[in-house]
């Protein structure tokens, strides 16, 4: 009996002393410090200014067929007459972003109109529908997005 009183004393005394412990400082893990680097000062996040970046993908893709200021008409490219659409009528004016974007995307083979696909990023995409609608259409800019 005096054995079993023994043992049980020890088993609760080695709970209260594990109990007690520093709960505070961390448990002790293997790190290969080779993989740890420690944290630079944050950069502040980059800023795109989208219009330009837009007139930029403008003045390289579209310029020599919808003209500068998109209006369209008659031109001669690689001796092949073409007749790009007004980009400022209220027929284009009224086609949605993702429309717009798909035609760029995939051209309009029947008008002559080229496939870009693979030519611009999805934001490049998006930075040149907000310079058309902004500068070409003459839009208000859409309303910025709600934090």
């Amino acid at each position: 009996m005096i054995r079993y009183g023994f043992v049980l004393l020890f088993a609760v005394s080695t709970l209260i002393v594990l109990s007690c412990g520093d709960t505070n400082k961390p448990a002790n893990v293997a790190v290969n410090s080779t993989n740890i680097t420690a944290p630079a000062t944050p950069l502040p996040s980059a800023t795109i200014d989208e219009l330009a970046s837009g007139k930029k993908l403008y003045g390289t893709y579209c310029a020599n067929c919808h003209k500068e200021n998109g209006t369209g008409g008659e031109v001669v490219i690689e001796g092949k007459k073409l007749n790009p659409d007004n980009l400022t009528d209220a027929k284009r004016k009224a086609l949605t972003d993702e429309k717009i974007i798909h035609f760029v995307t995939d051209g309009i083979e029947d008008e002559g109109m080229p496939s870009f696909k693979g030519k611009m990023s999805e934001g490049e995409l998006r930075d040149l529908v907000k310079f058309i609608r902004v500068e070409i259409q003459k839009l208000p800019p859409p309303p910025a997005p709600k934090s």
